[in-house]
């Protein structure tokens, strides 16, 4: 998408950067927009490496359930922005009210996603617990230099 030009297909957020690259977190193509599209294959990648035990697997599936959820709405979002944004490229004003929505949207997930992660890491084996710290903070979007400065649990401790 980086050959995006100015007023294509999801227009321009600011300087030369298009919004689909702007959407797209850093790291290593485990977030952002490859995770909408490839959610389920991204559930199953996950399941595996983070070896969920019969003994988690409610757990783990509210977590998968909140990763769909976000991953379908934002979906559901990125292709009413793309019809919105049609051939005609779109004012600074409707840019920003589209960021605005996407980053409302992404807030709202996360938020979900948060929720359900605490419950499951807090059913984790200290193997499991590196795993998805290593695993989970790219595909939630999150910078690697992010997730080093949180502690070995994603900055979680504590929290309830």
């Amino acid at each position: 998408m980086g050959g995006m030009k100015r007023g294509g297909m999801m227009g321009m957020m600011g300087g030369n950067m298009p919004m689909m690259e702007m959407m797209r977190p850093s790291g290593d193509g485990m977030g952002g927009i490859e995770a909408i599209d490839h959610i389920e294959g991204r559930i199953a990648f996950l399941r595996a490496e983070l070896k969920i035990t019969d003994a988690q697997t409610t757990a783990w599936n509210a977590f998968a359930d909140a990763l769909r959820a976000n991953a379908k709405t934002l979906g559901e979002l990125r292709a009413a922005m793309t019809r919105e944004t049609g051939s005609t490229p779109p004012s600074l004003a409707d840019r920003l009210t589209q960021q605005e929505k996407w980053l409302s949207a992404r807030l709202e997930g996360i938020r979900a996603i948060r929720s359900a992660l605490i419950n499951l890491v807090g059913t984790f084996s200290g193997e499991q617990q590196k795993a998805a710290d290593e695993l989970l903070a790219p595909h939630m979007g999150m910078m690697p230099m992010m997730s080093a400065t949180r502690g070995n649990r994603m900055g979680m401790q504590g929290e309830k």
